[in-house]
C-alpha cells in the first residue's frame, strides 16, 4: 500500500492509503464515495490494516495511520486520552480530505470511532474487537505496568487469534504486538478504561448506522459486551465473521472489507 508521512507541529504521522501515490506534500487521491478511515487498537498500529486496505482497493478510498507513539509515527508517548486520540484522528482525516467518513475501529480504535461520532456527523461505523476495549481489567493494567518496568515479559494471548489461522497467523499477530513500545500500550489501556467507564451509549447522541462485528472465535465475555453495545445504540446491528477472533482485521480482511462496502453503499 502507498504510504506517506504528514507532520503536525513537527511530529511525523505515518499514513497508509489506497489510491494513487502523490507528492509527499499532497493528500492521497481517495476518489468518490464515502472515504474509509481505519483506527487501530491499543498497542498496535496501522499495519494491522494492510490486508484490509489491499482488499478495499481500488474501488474504495481508505486511509489508516499510526497514532503518535505507535508503529512508525513520531513520539515515544501515546496520547493520554481517547479524546486526544480522536482529535488527532480527525486532524489526519481532514488533511487527507476524508470528509464524512465511514470509521472502521478495531479495539481501542472502536472507542475512538464512537467518540468521534459523538462530536460530529459521520457516514457510519464498522467496529470490531470493541468488547475487549470496553472491558479493560485492573489486572491487565497492573501487568502492563510491570512490563514497562522490565519486571515482566511482554504479554501475548494466543486466544485472540483463531486457531484455524495456524502458526503463521499466530506469528503475524505476535509481530504486530511488538512494534509499539509497551509504555504506549499502558497509556492506551488506561485511556480506554477511563473512556469506557464514562461512556453512556444511550445518551451519546450517536445516530449513524453502527455495525458491531465479532469474530466467531472471540472471547465470550468480549462478544457479550459488543452485543450489549449494539443493543444500546439506536442504529446498532451485529455481524459475525467465521475463522476470526480479536485480530479480525488481520485474520479476515476480505470479509471485513465486504461489510465495509455494504456500509458504504448504504451511506
Amino acid at each position: 500500500m502507498p504510504e506517506k508521512y504528514v507532520r503536525r507541529d513537527g511530529l511525523p504521522i505515518l499514513v497508509r492509503h489506497t489510491g494513487r501515490t502523490r507528492l509527499p506534500q499532497d493528500p492521497p487521491a481517495l476518489g468518490d464515495g464515502p472515504p474509509i478511515v481505519c483506527l487501530h487498537d491499543a498497542g498496535l498500529q496501522s499495519s494491522v490494516f494492510d490486508g484490509l486496505l489491499a482488499s478495499l482497493a481500488p474501488d474504495r478510498g481508505a486511509i489508516a495511520f499510526d497514532l503518535p507513539g505507535h508503529g512508525r509515527s513520531g513520539s515515544l508517548d501515546s496520547l493520554p486520552s481517547i479524546g486526544d486520540m480522536t482529535e488527532m484522528a480527525r486532524w489526519v482525516s481532514d488533511w487527507c480530505g476524508a470528509a464524512n467518513p465511514i470509521l472502521v475501529g478495531h479495539g481501542m480504535g472502536a472507542l475512538i470511532a464512537l467518540e468521534w461520532a459523538t462530536q460530529t456527523s459521520v457516514a457510519g461505523l464498522v467496529l470490531c474487537g470493541s468488547g475487549l476495549a470496553l472491558g479493560i481489567e485492573d489486572e491487565t493494567i497492573a501487568y502492563m505496568t510491570q512490563v514497562t518496568r522490565g519486571k515482566a515479559p511482554r504479554p501475548f494471548d494466543p486466544a485472540r487469534v483463531c486457531k484455524e489461522g495456524g502458526r503463521e497467523m499466530m506469528q503475524r499477530a505476535y509481530m504486530e504486538g511488538i512494534k509499539t513500545d509497551p509504555r504506549a500500550t499502558l497509556v492506551d489501556l488506561e485511556a480506554s478504561r477511563a473512556w469506557s467507564d464514562a461512556f453512556d451509549a444511550r445518551a451519546s447522541g450517536i445516530d449513524c448506522p453502527v455495525a458491531i462485528v465479532s469474530g466467531a472465535a472471540e472471547n465470550e465475555a468480549c462478544v457479550a459486551r459488543a452485543l450489549a453495545l449494539a443493543d444500546s445504540l439506536s442504529k446498532g446491528s451485529t455481524e459475525t465473521v467465521e475463522a476470526a477472533a480479536h485480530f479480525l482485521p488481520l485474520e479476515q480482511p476480505d470479509a471485513l472489507a465486504a461489510l465495509i462496502r455494504t456500509a458504504a453503499e448504504a451511506a
